[in-house]
């Protein structure tokens, strides 16, 4: 046992490299972002399409943004007013207080996540109607209201993806109600010409954002058919690739093995007629059976490997059974398979992609997982397919350092989901658990 000394020199040690040790601004911005992210949305990874952040995430950054806005810039402005607008102002800031957090709890609830464009809308609308009327109370800073109606035109567009219709209604609506009220609070004052400046910030602003939100509306359309069309390239190379390991399996198998069979009863034989005295021939004959032996299992294996016959012909079920059968004895990992409610036979297309993205997987579970154990589960519930491979290896956080995982096989595996319409999921906490999920043909 150490003496308690050496605890405390260890203590004092430990306390002193802290103290030493304080982490910079952009340190901190990224700590505090990155659990912010974190906080915001979970399921980062369950983005099979590649898009970023679903909509609802978006929306509950936009709920942060505003209720530390609100935090901001209460203070600064209720130190310098009366008693009378200062309570006008809890009065604003208390809407806006109330009209946010709405928004971010509704947004966690199942109705929320399917309306969020509307909670979206709600929270600008909402928002843009509250610095009108803090206008109307507070006519002090019309050019802060302006700018900031602006801001919110061009951030939250771009934020949400709102269509060129949408934000020409929004700035339409925003800018009449601002000159209105600027009519109202100083129709023809010439004292108050921040006003007139005010409302020429706000129809720039306005311009900007209805001309940016075209550009990009423009830049996502050539980016969605670009898209497309590597979609499409990319499901016509998977198939030119699974006709061709078709076509080499089916040589492989027909030509050589027979060719290797004919040899190999030749060899038999040669040994069988062969004189009692020509012992060596015989042993030599042996000898070259063995051989011709270890290349037929050879071959049948990567013929396998190229494209199994009993996927043809059997079907996805009794395929995936031999290759988790051959997977296990080959890497001695216990494997499991279940299935419940398939139909008797899927879209070749289906079967083929769903083999492919259950072979790679086991790849990846061999090579860098370390698993003791893999699962693999394909169900059918309502209209869809599901299947998920499961592991308990290290997970992708100890093996890609934290980092998203990349690889040529999650891309290939992607893609084949992508060409069936269905989503892909990653969790890698631990383990690693891969989910497909495709609808069924012919099924609602």
């Amino acid at each position: 046992m150490p003496p308690a000394g050496a605890g405390v020199a260890v203590f004092e040690e430990r306390l002193r490299q802290a103290v030493i040790r304080v982490p910079s601004f952009p340190e901190i911005a990224a700590r505090l972002t990155r659990a912010v992210t974190v906080a915001i949305d979970r399921t980062k990874t369950a983005d099979a399409n590649g898009h970023g952040l679903p909509l609802v995430s978006r929306l509950r950054i936009a709920t942060f943004f505003a209720l530390a806005c609100g935090v901001i810039f209460l203070p600064v402005e209720g130190s310098g007013v009366s008693r009378d607008t200062s309570f006008s102002l809890l009065v604003l800031y208390a809407w806006h207080a109330v009209l946010t957090t709405f928004v971010l709890i509704a947004s966690f609830t199942a109705r929320g996540e399917r309306n969020a464009d509307r909670l979206a809308v709600l929270l600008v609308v909402g928002h843009a109607v509250n610095l009108h009327v803090y206008v109307y109370v507070w006519p002090v800073y019309p050019g802060l209201a302006a700018g900031i109606l602006a801001c919110m035109l061009m951030g939250d567009s771009v934020l949400f993806g709102w269509s060129t219709q949408r934000v020409l209604a929004l700035a339409i609506g925003f800018s009449a109600g601002f000159l209105a009220l600027g009519m109202k609070i100083a129709p023809y004052d010439v004292q108050r010409p921040d006003f007139s400046v005010a409302s020429i910030v706000l129809l720039v602003g306005a311009t900007t954002a209805v001309g940016c939100t075209h550009l990009l509306a423009i830049l996502r359309t050539s980016l969605a058919e670009r898209q497309r069309e590597l979609s499409e390239l990319s499901t016509r190379l998977m198939s030119v690739q699974e006709e061709e390991r078709r076509r080499l399996s089916r040589e492989l198998h027909d030509e050589f093995g027979q060719s290797l069979t004919a040899v190999n009863a030749n060899l038999w034989l040669i040994e069988r007629l062969a004189p009692a005295d020509a012992e060596a021939l015989r042993h030599r004959a042996a000898e070259t059976r063995r051989l011709v032996g270890r290349t037929l299992g050879a071959m049948r294996e990567l013929s396998q490997l190229l494209r199994p016959v009993v996927l043809d012909t059997l079907g996805l079920v009794p395929s995936l059974e031999t290759l988790l059968d051959a997977f296990g004895e080959h890497h001695q990992i216990a494997v499991s398979l279940t299935s419940d409610g398939l139909p008797e036979r899927l879209p070749a297309e289906m079967e083929t992609a769903l083999y492919r993205i259950t072979q790679e997987a086991l790849t990846n579970a061999a090579r860098h997982a370390r698993a003791a154990r893999v699962r693999v589960a394909l169900t059918a519930i309502g209209g869809e397919l599901r299947l998920e491979i499961e592991d308990d290896g290290v997970g992708l956080a100890v093996h890609n350092g934290g980092r998203p995982p990349t690889g040529t096989g999650l891309v290939g595996i992607r893609e084949r989901v992508r060409a069936l319409g269905g989503q892909f999921v990653l969790h890698g906490e631990r383990g690693v658990r891969v989910e497909v999920r495709v609808p069924l043909p012919g099924r609602s």
